[in-house]
């Protein structure tokens, strides 16, 4: 990631981290127990969350581990993190400040790895995948998650259009074949594979990214998804709710490990 995408990464989220955090939430609490779940984690692994945000997934997974991390690019983030572990009364976690693409932990440290909704932030998504590979144990278990892209090239290149309007430090939302892809190129086997059609508000949505009603960018966006309904132009499923349009995130859960440890391999 270049140093000037970095810095765009790290204005948006301080920019959002109220927002984000608190009042306009990706996932409630029990989509985030859906993705507990899916993790399987065990009482005795050491756990890590790249690209932790204020660390609602870290904090998830501690009750169901030996201790876990959260790791972060920006520092507004992992403030909120930790004072949402103090509120919790949450000892066997902690938060670092750190680049995903270089993630500052020795080879084969952690049992489960894992990271949610981050990648569309990378533009070169395998250097952070290769990483994870790289970290996590050869038993062990990488769960990456994520909204996929469509694979029709125009519905593609509307919808990560519309996300990088509404969010700057948007690079690209990856299609299914292309996360497959990268895995394999890491030597991770896919385990299991879920896809989660997310069902969100539009100006909650906008909200997270630090747009109002009034802003010109809100307005902006709101038209390109407006002019897609018919025929479902971009991905998004949209459809009109009173002065708000409900929009569907197609999220890929996915649970990994090291090609060597998979089963038949």
């Amino acid at each position: 990631m270049s140093r000037k995408h970095k810095e765009t990464v790290q204005k948006q989220f301080s920019k959002t981290v109220d927002a984000f955090s608190k009042y306009a939430v990706r996932d409630s609490r029990e989509i985030l127990q859906e993705k507990v779940a899916f993790a399987k984690p065990q009482a005795s692994d050491l756990a890590l969350d790249v690209a932790c945000g204020p660390g609602g997934l870290v904090l998830a997974l501690a009750p169901h581990v030996r201790f876990a991390r959260g790791i972060d690019l920006t520092e507004a983030m992992l403030r909120q993190a930790r004072a949402f572990q103090a509120e919790g009364g949450i000892s066997n976690a902690n938060f670092d400040r750190g680049d995903a693409e270089q993630l500052p932990y020795g080879d084969a440290t952690f049992d489960l790895i894992t990271c949610q909704c981050s990648l569309h932030h990378m533009p070169k998504p395998e250097l952070p995948v290769r990483e994870m590979a790289r970290v996590v144990k050869p038993q062990g278990r990488v769960m990456i998650i994520d909204s996929i892209a469509p694979e029709m090239d125009e519905k593609f290149e509307l919808f990560n259009r519309i996300e990088r309007l509404r969010d700057p430090s948007h690079s690209s939302a990856l299609r299914l074949t292309t996360f497959l892809s990268i895995f394999e190129e890491s030597r991770l086997s896919v385990l299991r594979q879920a896809i989660k059609r997310r069902t969100r508000s539009f100006n909650q949505w906008m909200i997270r990214a630090g747009n109002g009603p009034s802003q010109k960018g809100y307005q902006e966006v709101r038209r390109l998804v407006e002019d897609s309904i018919r025929g479902d132009r971009a991905g998004f499923s949209p459809k009109s709710e009173d002065d708000d349009i409900t929009i569907v995130h197609n999220e890929a859960m996915f649970l990994l490990t090291p090609a060597t440890a998979a089963p038949n391999d």
